[in-house]
């Protein structure tokens, strides 16, 4: 078995110590070994001036970059804070975002819009069952080119309110002879807002529709 000695077990350490530590060099540790070459250098034969600069210019690359990211990170932290903090006045209010979804409430209508690229001389709107069935119908009759506004009272074709949940919003209108879609957007309430943690636009969670980006958030009300 091979015996080591205390002061052998203690070199061993110390080299491994500067190994592990070769990636990590600060600035301090940079001008200690820039000091310690000076000193060491032959009088007759100094370090050339350009190698000397050349030096320096690392050095003050070293700190730049360890400054640059250390005010990266202070401003990364505060941008996530004013995100957030910013956002959070969303909570509770109607938000209008491009959506074939529809959330009843027990009580209340539900809301959206389309944009006719044309007049139409009828536009309907369709709430449809998970079956892909009918099952509500907003009849909007004639509509100038634009933005046009809907409402559904929640009302079903036989008369009855129906209950609440998630329905599907279909909008078709005529083009002269043809049937032709429409996509929609929906109004519906925000109920949380989170900020990711890698960076990006904020995202909230709204009602019936999962979670949106607030880019995609049209208007607010």
């Amino acid at each position: 078995m091979e015996i080591r000695t205390l002061e052998q077990l203690q070199l061993q350490n110390a080299a491994s110590t500067a190994k592990k530590d070769a990636s990590s060099l600060d600035q301090d540790d940079f001008m200690t070994l820039m000091l310690q070459q000076l000193k060491s250098q032959d009088p007759f034969k100094p370090t050339d001036n350009t190698e000397f600069i050349s030096q320096m210019a690392q050095l003050t690359s070293v700190s730049g970059i360890s400054e640059m990211n250390e005010n990266l990170s202070t401003l990364t932290g505060s941008l996530y804070s004013a995100q957030l903090l910013d956002s959070s006045a969303l909570i509770g209010k109607d938000v209008l975002v491009e959506s074939s979804v529809a959330s009843l409430q027990s009580s209340g209508s539900v809301q959206g819009q389309v944009n006719l690229a044309t007049s139409t001389t009828a536009l309907d709107i369709e709430i449809m069952a998970p079956t892909g069935e009918v099952i509500a119908k907003v009849p909007m009759g004639p509509q100038a080119a634009g933005t046009t506004n809907f409402e559904w009272n929640g009302i079903g074709l036989n008369g009855e309110r129906l209950p609440p949940g998630n329905y599907e919003i279909r909008a078709n209108y005529l083009n002269g002879n043809n049937v032709e879609a429409l996509s929609t957007e929906m109004r519906s309430q925000v109920l949380s807002v989170s900020v990711p943690v890698s960076g990006g636009s904020p995202q909230v969670q709204v009602q019936g529709m999962g979670s949106v980006s607030l880019s995609d958030i049209k208007e607010i009300s």
